[in-house]
């Protein structure tokens, strides 16, 4: 579901900054024009939340210095007694103080959250998104399909031979099996396609807006880059890829999962080391 606090996820730090900066601006002439009678002071830790946790650590500092500043001039202009450089100094060098903590904790809180939200969704051995990861891009990929009229592809690929390299070669080997499938799956996929690595030796590929004859260009350079590389390595596996192009849309990600991993073994079935593609359609 899309919030506000998405919407502004996807922005560019400059453009948080300006409008927190504008934010803080409306906020300080509001209270001069108002001659005080309305009390906003508190509203200024606002945009410097906005820009320290959506902006940079510089942006939060840049907004609570304009707003210590502004906030001790306009009240000193304000004032009933005389105008003092003094006041305005002591007054705002108090509230920078104040406002560079805050911004500084909140920079440093979304560090946190965003190194627990990236561990959360990734798979800590190959850098992939992990099972529930990608059911949430798969999830949000119908949705996308059924609003636009699009469709999409998801490829299932399985490794031939696997517990074999677990066995005579050791687990770290097969370890770095992995890492090297990972790779080569992001190298020959494009920016747009999410990459997953489901548990043990299998992952999923989701292709959105990617019809039959574009996936199977797709997953022949794929095929002839895993082969090349496990060959590099002397590693004897091979793989198995069921890849299913929904025309058609499942009724939700489990339902295409389970669809592109029952093509996927009935390659596995048979002879291994092989791509099958199917089409779903009204037909199928």
């Amino acid at each position: 579901m899309k919030t506000i606090f998405s919407a502004l996820d996807k922005r560019s730090a400059r453009l948080i900054l300006w409008l927190s900066l504008l934010f803080s601006l409306g906020i300080v002439t509001v209270a001069f024009i108002t001659a005080g009678f309305v009390y906003l002071e508190p509203f200024l830790v606002l945009p410097i939340v906005l820009a320290s946790w959506y902006g940079s650590n510089r942006a939060g500092m840049f907004l609570a210095l304009i707003s210590s500043v502004g906030l001790a001039v306009s009240r000193e202009w304000l004032s009933v007694s005389s105008f003092s450089l003094q006041s305005i100094i002591y007054d705002g060098v108090s509230h920078l103080i104040a406002y560079s903590i805050l911004a500084i904790l909140i920079t440093n809180f979304r560090s946190v959250h965003r190194a627990e939200v990236l561990a959360a969704d990734t798979d800590n051995l190959t850098g992939l998104h992990n099972p529930r990861s990608f059911y949430v891009e798969l999830t949000n990929e119908l949705l996308r399909s059924r609003r636009f009229k699009r469709i999409f592809s998801l490829a299932y690929i399985d490794i031939d031979n696997f517990k074999n390299i677990n066995d005579s070669l050791g687990h770290s080997i097969g370890d770095e099996l992995l890492v090297e499938v990972a790779q080569c799956l992001k190298l020959s996929l494009r920016a747009t396609d999410t990459v997953s690595r489901l548990g043990g030796d299998e992952f999923v590929c989701l292709l959105p807006e990617t019809g039959d004859k574009n996936v199977k260009n797709l997953f022949s350079k794929v095929k002839k880059l895993l082969s090349e590389r496990m060959l590099s390595h002397n590693w004897p596996v091979s793989f198995s890829v069921g890849v299913v192009t929904f025309e058609t849309l499942p009724a939700d990600a489990k339902q295409a999962i389970s669809i592109a991993d029952d093509l996927m073994y009935s390659v596995k079935s048979i002879d291994k080391n092989n791509t099958v593609y199917k089409v779903l359609n009204s037909c199928s």
